[in-house]
């Protein structure tokens, strides 16, 4: 995710708009008059819109873009509800330990039956209830993540900008997210 979120980053930032506006400023310092100033602004604007996928022909590949970053939010998001619950069973434990020192410190035992019992039933709760709903919730955000990049990359893919194409190989460089078709052929799954 980090990946994608850099390469689409640099993508816009560089491929995008850093080489549209050389354009436009070689244009203008190349122009004549007024109108070709106009113009060039023009070309300017239709490449930026066409290349960020702001033009109506790119409507639906930008949809999926939005669908991956959400989905990435909803990672994000995810992730922190379980950092939350992780750092609160291990406050929890290192009070328990404390708890059994200080005990100790004054004369008594370190833990008794009915101590002991309601510490393994919260230590129980957490990996019975926590670690697995987390577990499942974040495997069925990677599996769709996955196929929405895979949809996402086979649109653009077919894109007829060659820098959106470049992304693409850039996003997909080790070939990760490419599956091989019966007859030996790597290509990216069709949106179903």
């Amino acid at each position: 995710m980090v990946h994608f979120m850099k390469q689409v980053q640099y993508y816009i930032n560089f491929e995008v708009l850093e080489c549209a506006w050389d354009e436009l400023l070689t244009k203008v310092h190349d122009a004549k008059d007024l109108d070709y100033i106009i113009a060039a602004h023009q070309v300017f604007l239709d490449t930026v819109l066409s290349r960020c996928l702001l033009d109506d022909k790119s409507m639906d590949i930008l949809q999926l873009l939005r669908a991956v970053f959400d989905l990435i939010i909803r990672f994000q998001q995810e992730h922190q509800v379980f950092s939350e619950a992780a750092a609160s069973e291990i406050l929890a434990r290192e009070n328990f330990e404390r708890s059994k020192k200080e005990r100790v410190q004054k004369g008594t035992w370190a833990l008794t039956e009915e101590i002991e019992k309601k510490e393994r039933s919260r230590r129980a709760v957490f990996l019975s209830s926590v670690i697995p709903s987390t577990g499942n919730g974040l495997q069925i955000l990677l599996d769709v993540y996955q196929d929405t990049v895979k949809q996402f990359l086979a649109m653009a893919t077919c894109h007829p900008d060659a820098s959106l194409r470049y992304l693409c190989f850039r996003l997909d460089f080790n070939e990760h997210y490419k599956v091989r078709e019966p007859r030996g052929r790597l290509s990216y799954l069709r949106s179903k």
